[in-house]
């Protein structure tokens, strides 16, 4: 049997090893974003301490539930929820954020996106 196809199509339906690896891993949450721009905005969207004492946030759309590393910047756990706020360090920089607020690190400013 013969089958009409152009060979550009097939780049469509197939991925390579490297690809592959890249959508397991997104699936699985053990993508690290290693790939991804580095980030110069931080939005800090909110925080959980559980009852064990562990804490999660959430910044840049993204939670620590695996870790206190996400892509670039560093969520310091032991800070989370003092004075209602959670220390982030980005390249060498450090800011003490409220949820709802987004750190613009160029500028060192921070707005309150509530």
């Amino acid at each position: 049997a013969y089958a009409d196809y152009d060979v550009d199509d097939l780049k469509k339906l197939f991925t390579d090893k490297k690809q592959r690896a890249h959508i397991d891993a997104m699936r699985s949450g053990t993508y690290s974003g290693g790939d991804q721009m580095p980030t110069s905005k931080v939005k800090l969207s909110g925080y959980l301490t559980r009852s064990d004492g562990k804490s999660v946030v959430w910044v840049n759309s993204k939670n620590t539930m695996d870790g206190s590393r996400l892509g670039n910047l560093k969520v310091n756990q032991s800070s989370v929820g003092q004075n209602k706020k959670v220390t982030i360090t980005l390249d060498g920089k450090t800011k003490r954020l409220k949820p709802g607020e987004t750190w613009h690190k160029e500028s060192d400013k921070v707005v309150d996106n509530r």
